[in-house]
C-alpha cells in the first residue's frame, strides 16, 4: 500500500518525532553551547594578550572538544549506570516488573478456578 506523497511527510513526524526533536534539541544546545563558550574563550584570551582562533594548538576548536566529550562522557557513565542498575533491580508495581506480571497470572488462575467450580455446581446441582 503506498502512501500519498502529501501524507509522507506527517508519517515521518508522527513515526520519528522523537528522533527529530532530541536531535534538533541537541543542535540548538550545541550550538548556545560553542556560541558562549567562544565569548568566554576570547575573554580569557584577551587577559592573556592572545588571539583568539578556533583552529590551530591553541585554537578554540580544541577546547570545545574537549568540553563536548567531557559532558557526553559523564551522559554516557549516568546512562549505562541507570541501564545497570535496572538490569539488576526491580521497581515492583510497574508494568515491566515480573512480579506485577506473577500477580496478575495467579489472579487470572483463581478466577478459572472459581469459574469451574461454579459451571461444575451448576451441572451437578
Amino acid at each position: 500500500m503506498s502512501v500519498p506523497p502529501t501524507a509522507r511527510p506527517r508519517r515521518d513526524l508522527r513515526d520519528y518525532g522523537l528522533s527529530i526533536v532530541a536531535f534538533v534539541a541537541f543542535l540548538v544546545t550545541e550550538a548556545a553551547a560553542a556560541m558562549f563558550g567562544w565569548v568566554a574563550y576570547v575573554a580569557e584570551q584577551e587577559q592573556h594578550g592572545q588571539p583568539a582562533t578556533f583552529f590551530g594548538d591553541q585554537g578554540y576548536g580544541w577546547v570545545l572538544g574537549e568540553q563536548t566529550f567531557q559532558n557526553w562522557q559523564s551522559e554516557f557513565l549516568a546512562i549505562a549506570t541507570l541501564v545497570w542498575f535496572s538490569a539488576f533491580q526491580l521497581h515492583l508495581g510497574s508494568k515491566q516488573s515480573r512480579e506485577g506480571n506473577d500477580e496478575a497470572q495467579a489472579r487470572v488462575t483463581k478466577i478459572q478456578q472459581r469459574v469451574e467450580r461454579l459451571v461444575a455446581m451448576k451441572e451437578g446441582g
